[in-house]
């Protein structure tokens, strides 16, 4: 069973390595996505030091990221871009093969969503979903973008979708660690590409 919950992390764990007009609503299929969601968690809000047009082009331009952080540039996960925001990516140690878009932009708020596909003791897919909400607050150092972000899996398999829920005790604190850990990459190197920009470093 240890191996089964192993499995399930490493499949969340892979695949969130993944997180246009402005319609008045999310689409059908991924508001269904979200309200059956295996697996919901979302994340207190947090400070990136920048501007919102910096962090709007990266959110749109996540292929980006690899210039400013080291560990964007890794051999793995393989990045492919598509275009039209869609992205392919491949994890072959892990055997993970998907496909993120970003499928919603509203004011203030972006949708990626993600299915995949992962091979381990036994071969299972499902959906993920990242929602990036983001506002400009100030304080006494200056203006800066607030983010908070929120994760919505789905398992395409019911059966592993309770199994998964009775793995949540240890699901659940892994894929928050690793959530606040992707975050805090993807803040630096926001935070950097800004102070090139503005010529501070």
């Amino acid at each position: 069973m240890h191996s089964i919950y192993k499995a399930i992390a490493v499949f969340l764990f892979c695949f969130l390595w993944l997180t246009p007009l402005y319609p008045e609503s999310i689409p059908d299929n991924v508001q269904g996505i979200m309200d059956s969601s295996t697996f919901i968690r979302t994340q207190k809000p947090f400070a990136v030091r920048t501007d919102r047009k910096t962090l709007e082009y990266f959110i749109e331009h996540v292929e980006e990221l690899s210039k400013y952080e080291k560990d964007y540039n890794k051999k793995e996960p393989i990045l492919e871009v598509k275009g039209n925001n869609r992205y392919g990516v491949q994890i072959p140690s892990k055997h993970v093969t998907g496909e993120f878009s970003l499928v919603e932009r509203q004011p203030q708020r972006v949708i990626y969503m993600g299915h995949g596909n992962a091979a381990s003791i036994f071969n299972f897919s499902g959906y993920v979903i990242l929602v990036v909400d983001y506002a400009t607050q100030a304080d006494d150092i200056g203006s800066y973008e607030e983010v908070r972000t929120s994760v919505y899996v789905k398992f395409d398999n019911a059966l592993l979708a309770f199994v998964a829920k009775v793995a949540s005790p240890f699901v659940i604190p892994k894929l928050d660690k690793f959530m606040t850990k992707f975050s805090t990459k993807t803040k630096k190197a926001i935070e950097y590409a800004y102070a090139i920009r503005k010529g501070t470093k």
